[in-house]
């Protein structure tokens, strides 16, 4: 065992019976090198998810009374714990052999990091649907030329790890219900303590992906939260797939195939043809390297699905954008 770390392990949960036992399993196993505790914090579930914690003997379940979402969860863990070095982990997460571990070496190299996150491996466990392989690829998709690790605005909330102090200085997790999103607004106050969000690939994960119109929904909501803090550090990021220039951009040439389709009855036809095709080349051209890094893990058909799937993401980011005017705008009156 390593007595140089002491870890306090922090599982928010809600709803999970069908990941949880697995996903406590793994955490176990990973956290005998270390001194640790394993908190779990169920956001008052409906289904069997506490009854299969309190089978595990070494693990404090915190049960709430009512939901509040999964920041309020990750904070309540954090006030209970009862070591400085915090360790977030969702309870639909299987983490690979040493990355906790691996991720706190980091977080202790110097002072000026403030968080450290795991990177996806691009592995689905939800074999049934076909459309989370493309939910899994956007998610996966940025961080594959990462040779060892990657400065990121954002603090991956699924699976990270931070002192507690850090996390009091930015005043705990901002709880966002349904899209999450939480992870670019911490990420963003570690970086106004002029403290650095780090993801290495020596620690990763793989897990449940969700289907693409349940992602579909999620965008939505996760574009409005996220266009309050864009406008607060006015620049894209460079690594990941959500907000960066180029999915700026490809979402800008769905919303002109859009309009151009709308008035269609206006225009005239080989125009509107000749339109229509040069929007898409040039979306194909942005969306190029992804394309490839999909039909690297998926083969050939899943190029295709893509070309689909790109249009439902960047239609939730359209719809984000204009739920976040609407509510600017015309709710403010």
């Amino acid at each position: 065992m390593d007595i140089n770390y002491r870890v306090s392990i922090i599982v928010p949960t809600y709803n999970s019976q069908e990941t949880i036992e697995e996903c406590l399993i793994n955490i176990l196993e990973e956290s005998k090198s270390f001194d640790s505790e394993i908190i779990v914090v169920d956001d008052n579930s409906s289904d069997k998810t506490t009854g299969i914690v309190k089978k595990f003997k070494l693990i404090k379940l915190i049960k709430l009374e009512n939901n509040e979402g999964v920041g309020n969860a990750r904070n309540i863990g954090a006030d209970n714990a009862k070591y400085e070095i915090l360790c977030f982990i969702d309870s639909d997460l299987i983490i690979t052999k040493n990355s906790i571990i691996n991720l706190v070496k980091k977080l202790n190299q110097n002072k000026t990091i403030g968080s450290v996150s795991a990177i996806q491996k691009v592995i689905n466990l939800n074999t049934k649907d076909w459309s989370s392989n493309f939910v899994c690829l956007k998610s996966c998709y940025g961080f594959e030329h990462v040779e060892k690790e990657a400065e990121f605005s954002a603090c991956a909330s699924e699976f990270c790890v931070m002192s507690k102090e850090i996390l009091k200085q930015v005043g705990g997790w901002k709880s966002l219900r349904n899209a999450g999103g939480e992870e670019f607004d911490l990420g963003y106050k570690i970086n106004q303590l002029n403290k650095k969000n780090y993801k290495i690939i020596d620690a990763s994960y793989k897990t449940f992906y969700a289907d693409l119109y349940t992602r579909f929904k999620r965008i939505i909501d996760r574009t409005e939260k996220y266009i309050h803090l864009f406008l607060k550090k006015r620049k894209f990021d460079t690594k990941g797939s959500f907000a960066t220039l180029n999915q700026f951009f490809s979402s800008l040439l769905t919303l002109m195939i859009i309009i151009l389709t709308l008035f269609s009855f206006i225009l005239n036809k080989s125009v509107l043809i000749l339109g229509l095709s040069t929007l898409f080349v040039v979306q194909i051209i942005i969306e190029f390297n992804f394309l490839i890094f999909a039909k690297k893990h998926y083969g050939l058909k899943m190029i295709f699905f893509s070309l689909f799937g790109i249009q439902v993401i960047n239609l939730g980011i359209i719809f984000g954008a204009v739920y976040f005017i609407f509510k600017k705008v015309i709710l403010i009156r």
